[in-house]
């Protein structure tokens, strides 16, 4: 294109358009100096570095359609070309860490805008909403980055072996951020497989690889597609080459098929569930001004349960401490009056200050006691508090909270034994299959998705308690405060569901498979993240050495 364009313009040097009848020569050579700047333009453009800024940005885009509103799961298995093609092209280090970085920033930017509305609606100001979810962006961009890095440098290995490799390495970032939680901070809120909640077929692999197994599969298609325009094999050895991306879908699908299929031929019990979605505005929460008309609106959707065997109320969902008498005579009313045992989120500080789960027996007496082990950074606690708490407070109302025991007994209703998952602990594989290690039969997540308003994060939450189903094989009862409300059975299906800010009751029955084994995954955990650990360590080995 440059040759061509070079040539135009010395052909318009050596002969200027003539434009008689328009104005004669002067017009003429007027003309031609337009003609040389538009060329000169043309040329400026065709040097515009778009394998640098347009093909990472295009990667953002794939993946944020692939989300929560826009639910267009199919495009995240094109997203990593466009990223694929620019790393390939990049002629250093630092081109190939620039397009993850605005991969990264743009794509984070683009599903963590609610941030900015939360902040905003918290009272914070615009300018400080705007640098906080900004900065968040740009901090999570470095996931983006590293794996730019690394794949910029893996190019040795070669075209026919890197997307396995990149796929692998892909795996190990994802792990990495979800192993990071338990040792330091960060928020793992995206992981690749999470695009495919609505493909239920493609989603049964989780249970064997976790949602690792799932992310490998869309990142090695992505990359693959990318190298199809790298390579400069004639077209039917590129569709050759794209084949085992085919083969992968393919199997994918027989196995979700036959998974899905089989689940019907299992004998099960059922455990009855009353899920209260009472719509409570965050912000009205701990007015005192409230309080009744919070006790008046929770009674009205107990009055709608039908007989459950238990009665799930969302986090926090108390007007006040659990602690306090009146609240403590009051839940004794609620269950004496619907004979039933309730699983109640609440604040306490009977012996620490945690954000609580509270069985109660059908006499309000408590049961047992489940705290909250993944707390929300900057919402209830402040990381690395020796250097940041000068600079930085809980923006949570009632301050900062402890961390509960990482083993917890879990609640049993008559044979029945219940693990439990407060708010974004679901986002973290390794607390529940732990607790189905443990003995799990069933799964209660309770949240407050009141700070989100009406954006795409409540949907974006209650995604990844679907790949935590099937994981683990086991069903699950979510309560959200505002939504989504949901029942999940063990393959992902969404048996039940309460819209976001609708007021209303889910009553329903959850499955529990009778002599349910652990899912393979549950039994043998993270054994395709140390099958990518060894693919990728082989493959550095060589790409550094040699």
């Amino acid at each position: 294109m440059e040759r061509n364009i070079r040539n135009a313009m010395a052909r318009i040097n050596s002969h200027p358009p003539s434009l008689k009848g328009f104005g004669g020569a002067g017009r003429s050579q007027d003309s031609g100096l337009r003609y040389k700047k538009t060329f000169s333009l043309l040329s400026s453009l065709s040097t515009f570095p778009y394998n640098l800024f347009i093909l990472p940005v295009l990667t953002s885009l794939l993946l944020i359609l692939s989300y929560p509103k826009f639910n267009l799961g199919f495009l995240a298995w094109l997203a990593l070309a466009p990223l694929t093609i620019s790393i390939w092209k990049a002629k250093n280090i630092k081109s190939a860490l620039i397009s993850g970085l605005i991969s990264g920033f743009c794509f984070y930017a683009g599903i963590l805008y609610w941030i900015y509305i939360t902040m905003l609606a918290g009272g914070v100001s615009a300018g400080i909403s705007l640098l906080g979810w900004l900065a968040l962006s740009f901090i999570l961009s470095f996931e983006f980055i590293l794996i730019s890095g690394c794949g910029f440098y893996l190019k040795r290995t070669g075209p026919l072996a890197y997307p396995y490799v990149f796929a692998a390495l892909w795996v190990l970032l994802e792990w990495t951020k979800i192993f990071l939680t338990s040792k330091a901070v960060w928020f793992p809120w995206f992981m690749l497989g999470y695009t495919q909640w609505q493909y239920l077929e493609i989603s049964q692999i989780v249970s064997i690889t976790g949602i690792y197994g799932l992310s490998f599969a869309i990142s090695f298609c992505g990359v693959l597609a990318g190298m199809f325009f790298v390579n400069n094999d004639k077209i039917p050895s590129k569709i050759l080459r794209f084949t085992p991306a085919l083969i992968l879908i393919a199997g994918l699908f027989l196995y979700g098929g036959f998974e899905l299929k089989q689940s019907r031929k299992y004998s099960y019990k059922t455990i009855n569930f009353s899920v209260l979605q009472p719509c409570i505005d965050f912000y009205k929460k701990w007015d005192e001004k409230y309080i009744l008309w919070i006790k008046s609106r929770i009674e009205g959707l107990l009055e709608k349960t039908e007989t459950p065997d238990i009665i799930v109320w969302p986090e926090n969902s108390l007007p006040g401490w659990i602690d306090e008498p009146e609240l403590i005579d009051w839940l004794k009313e609620i269950s004496l009056k619907h004979k039933s045992r309730n699983i109640v989120g609440s604040a306490s500080q009977f012996d620490g200050k945690y954000v609580s789960s509270f069985l109660l027996n059908d006499k309000g007496e408590i049961e047992s006691v489940y705290n909250k082990r993944r707390l929300v950074p900057f919402g209830e606690y402040v990381p690395l508090r020796p250097v940041l708490s000068d600079f930085i407070s809980v923006i949570g109302e009632l301050g900062e909270f402890e961390k509960g025991a990482m083993k917890q007994k879990l609640f049993k209703v008559g044979d029945f034994r219940i693990a439990n998952a407060i708010c974004y602990e679901s986002i973290f594989p390794y607390l529940l299959r732990d607790d189905v290690f443990r003995g799990a039969d069933i799964f209660v997540n309770i949240t407050n998705d009141g700070w989100y308003l009406n954006t795409a994060a409540p949907h974006q939450h209650f995604l990844v308690n679907i790949f935590r189903a099937i994981e683990n094989r086991r069903s699950l009862v979510r309560a959200a405060n505002n939504g989504i409300s949901a029942l999940i059975d063990p393959w992902g299906r969404t048996i039940e569901k309460l819209n976001l800010n609708e007021y209303a009751v889910l009553n329903a029955q959850a499955l529990v498979y009778e002599n349910q084994d652990l899912s393979f995954y549950s039994k043998y955990g993270n054994w395709f993240v140390f099958c990518c650990f060894i693919l990728v360590g082989a493959f550095m080995i060589v790409a550094v050495v040699f």
